[in-house]
């Protein structure tokens, strides 16, 4: 037995419409948010969990799971902005690679928890078009020509 895991099977590649958009974009983010973390020579769990929670958020069926990425996004830079060091680096441009990583992850879990809230309020299916129908008995029938000779 071969079990196949295809686009469908995933989360992003079972949602639709701004739903799908909103998934990846968050996942795009989250790693956005890794590489920032990574740059400046960090050695700690930080890119792992970013990016695991992008493969959660990728791969995981339930609604809410983005709420998951959204809420440790908060928490990450909210913690970030505690840290004076981090904060030390988003004020020091002369040392652009960690200037540059420190606002790359800072807008980048920003952008995530935004993306992750829009994903869960935004509908699951796009509703379908409402087709009017007219009941038998009130449609209008022409009669044809070939009836009144």
């Amino acid at each position: 037995m071969t079990v196949r895991i295809g686009p469908a099977s995933t989360a992003i590649g079972r949602a639709g419409g701004r739903r799908r958009l909103f998934l990846a974009g968050t996942c795009v983010a989250l790693v956005l948010a890794a590489i920032g973390d990574e740059l400046p020579g960090y050695d700690g769990p930080g890119p792992f969990l970013d990016l695991g929670l992008a493969v959660l958020v990728a791969l995981v069926w339930w609604r809410y799971t983005p709420l998951l990425a959204a809420a440790a996004s908060v928490l990450f830079g909210v913690g970030g902005l505690l840290s004076p060091e981090f904060v030390a680096r988003l004020g020091r441009p002369g040392r652009a690679l960690e200037f540059a990583a420190g606002w790359l992850q800072l807008l980048a879990f920003g952008a995530a928890a935004v993306l992750a809230v829009a994903a869960v309020l935004s509908p699951a299916r796009s509703p379908r078009r409402a087709t009017t129908a007219v009941p038998v008995a009130h449609r209008r029938v022409e009669p044809s020509s070939e009836s009144r000779e």
